[in-house]
């Protein structure tokens, strides 16, 4: 989890930056570098450079990895389970990507009652039914 900013003298970058940068690289710690007490640049992780920056910094990402990345950092996604992702390396195995493809356009015609993101909204407020019947 990301801690926050380090400032550190030039002088001690300079002595240790291999550290440094793996530091950076594992933790997303930004580090400052000082000079004479007064910050004068920073380390940042290149996935931090790649969303602040506005020109492109290695390969651009797409939509789908930044919707991941933001849900990750909102603690809203986590990684599937060993058994989930074999069971979806099963499935992929059995199928072919034409199949898929058929199977997917036909869950996509499905009209869900409530729509599945009131399922979510309403999974959000949900509350035991005893504290339900009592802010009724």
């Amino acid at each position: 989890m990301r801690t926050s900013l380090k400032r550190i003298p030039a002088t001690e970058v300079k002595t240790h930056f291999g550290r440094i940068v793996r530091d950076v690289a594992t933790n997303g710690t930004p580090v400052v570098i000082q000079t004479r007490g007064q910050d004068q640049a920073a380390i940042v992780s290149l996935h931090d450079l790649q969303r602040l920056s506005s020109s492109e910094v290695g390969p651009p990402m797409q939509e789908r990895e930044r919707v991941q990345a933001a849900l990750r950092a909102a603690g809203l996604l986590s990684e599937p389970a060993p058994e989930m992702r074999r069971r979806a390396e099963d499935y992929d195995s059995q199928h072919t990507p034409e199949g898929q493809e058929q199977v997917l356009s036909q869950l996509r015609g499905l009209h869900l009652e409530p729509s599945l993101s009131d399922i979510i909204l309403q999974g959000r407020n949900w509350r035991p039914t005893s504290e339900r019947i009592r802010k009724q």
